[in-house]
């Protein structure tokens, strides 16, 4: 199946797809820092650099040598900001516009199936109606939707890291995969690995030195953790349990840290987000770790892909019980 995947930072979903027997032929990403990354461990997939809302559907399938239809995949994980839990939601973040960036690419291309991603926040509380808007949208283009939160660790991950997964087909509607793993705690993730990325690991901050020192971390739902800084400021202090799966990791560098008092180093950080050991990295320890933290969890994409194929293709499907309707 050929791939395109938009907002593909470095390569998470990518490589969930290629894992699974994609060709991931084409990605679109502004940052220049991600598309060094990406270029690094997919050389082969031709990178469209820039503004999604500048770039045109028609000249990257010239540049493919694609027609309309042809596509079978057209993946896309539209930034956070506007959505997400963790900071203020705002339904006119002029960054949710975005998504109609991503329409207007679904109208070019025509693919036969659709992959959107994005935080758990879209499916809750004031964001509903944004997903319902995403669906209809999806809809009213002749797909078949399917939506529905997704745990990465079900699938491998060793972090709590929830998602929600809109998957739209032109064949039927899709089903979402079934766990293929029971969650891994951080200690045996972690066990063995050392730094491989060659990227220096800073000490930890002089607040978190100072909440060891006297003593005032304690243990709260899976991790040692302490909420630091005044009132409303957010600055917290997170320690990894080794018998509990890794909290979400956070775009920040700081503020989650390995239960021996240190800071995660990157090739650790990779792998509680799902990549290999050996994924390629380079560039300051904040620059990588915000890499990391904006990723999709490579195993969840495969997860998708084998179950499009299994759609596209008409393979016997098994289905979760985790969509929404």
């Amino acid at each position: 199946m050929k791939v395109i995947s938009c907002f593909a930072g470095m390569g998470g979903s990518s490589l969930g797809y290629k894992q699974a027997g994609c060709n991931v032929i084409g990605m679109v990403e502004w940052d220049k820092h991600a598309c060094h990354i990406y270029r690094l461990n997919h050389p082969s997939t031709m990178i469209f650099q820039g503004d999604i809302e500048k770039i045109s559907g028609y000249q990257m399938m010239e540049k493919l040598g694609i027609e309309p239809g042809e596509l079978d995949i057209l993946d896309g994980s539209p930034p956070c900001q506007g959505f997400s839990t963790n900071g203020k939601c705002n339904l006119y973040d002029p960054r949710n516009s975005l998504f109609k960036a991503f329409l207007r690419l679904i109208d070019e291309i025509q693919p036969k199936n659709i992959v959107i991603e994005n935080v758990k926040g879209l499916i809750s509380g004031k964001m509903k109606h944004i997903a319902a808007e995403i669906i209809l949208s999806l809809k009213d283009r002749g797909y078949f939707v399917a939506a529905g939160l997704i745990k990465s660790s079900a699938f491998g991950v060793p972090q709590n890291r929830p998602r929600v997964f809109f998957l739209a087909s032109k064949i039927k509607k899709p089903k979402f995969p079934r766990p293929t793993s029971k969650p891994i705690p951080a200690g045996m993730a972690l066990t063995g690995i050392y730094n491989l990325s060659g990227i220096d690991t800073p000490i930890p901050q002089p607040c978190y030195r100072q909440f060891i020192k006297f003593g005032r971390i304690g243990e709260d739902q899976g991790v040692y953790h302490k909420r630091i800084g005044k009132k409303g400021g957010f600055k917290s202090c997170w320690i990894l349990h080794p018998q509990k799966i890794c909290r979400t990791i956070m775009k920040g560098p700081y503020g989650l840290y390995h239960w021996n008092r240190r800071n995660l180093n990157i090739t650790e950080a990779l792998v509680l987000t799902g990549f290999p050991i050996d994924y390629k990295m380079e560039g300051s320890y904040s620059n990588c770790w915000e890499r990391i933290g904006n990723s999709v969890p490579p195993p969840l994409t495969k997860a998708i892909a084998i179950k499009l194929m299994e759609l596209q293709y008409g393979f016997n499907q098994t289905t979760s019980e985790q969509q929404i309707h």
